[in-house]
């Protein structure tokens, strides 16, 4: 009589074991504290950047303004026959002959536009005025053009001014003949619109004038 043997039944338990289980959820905290860090810095960083740009295309914007107004600025006096010349009168911080709108005027710059080919015509005097508009802070920093009395545009060239600043000149503002400034700066301070940042983006404006 012959006999088989049996091999012993093995107990297949697909499960994990309670240590196995604590020290993978003790992994996985590890791994989501440092993803949670690096996301947040991701965010931080992508808000700083897009406000960042923001206040960069406000400063561009009112830059290109800014350096063909400078660059224009002369106004000339009445024509001298002696020197056979139109000498230059004060071309910065001058009183503009339209109205403005209510605010700060940071700097008026102007010049003189001939509109008939007689050589002793004296022209129409154009101003541009910078004005920060607004009771208190942020501003907004409005360029507007004027031929005499008659306002020919009015444009918002930069938004969210932190505070109020004015033009600084390379000699006196109010300088006239040889003495009309030659470099006029504006510096601006901007806060973000969407209020991410609460440190104001500074630049200045500078332009340099043609005329001499």
């Amino acid at each position: 009589m012959s006999m088989t043997s049996k091999a012993p039944e093995r107990n297949e338990d697909g499960g994990f074991t309670l240590p196995e289980v604590v020290i993978v959820i003790a992994i996985m905290s590890v791994i989501l504290v440092a993803l949670t860090g690096v996301l947040i810095s991701y965010f931080r960083t992508t808000v700083d950047a897009e406000s960042r740009m923001t206040e960069s295309n406000d400063v561009q914007f009112a830059a290109a303004y800014w350096q063909r107004d400078v660059a224009s600025i002369g106004v000339r006096s009445a024509y001298n026959t002696a020197t056979k010349t139109f000498p230059l009168a004060q071309s910065v911080n001058v009183s503009p002959g339209c109205t403005l709108p209510t605010g700060t005027t940071l700097v008026t710059l102007a010049w003189t536009e001939y509109t008939s080919d007689v050589s002793t015509n004296v022209g129409e005097i154009v101003t541009v005025s910078y004005v920060a508009t607004g009771a208190s802070a942020p501003y907004e920093l409005v360029r507007v053009r004027c031929t005499g009395t008659t306002v020919d545009s009015k444009v918002e060239v930069a938004h969210n001014l932190s505070m109020v600043q004015v033009a600084t000149c390379d000699v006196a503002c109010s300088g006239t003949g040889n003495n009309v400034p030659t470099v006029v700066n504006l510096p601006l301070s901007i806060l973000d619109q969407e209020g991410n940042r609460t440190v104001a983006y500074t630049a200045t404006l500078s332009g340099e004038r043609r005329q001499s």
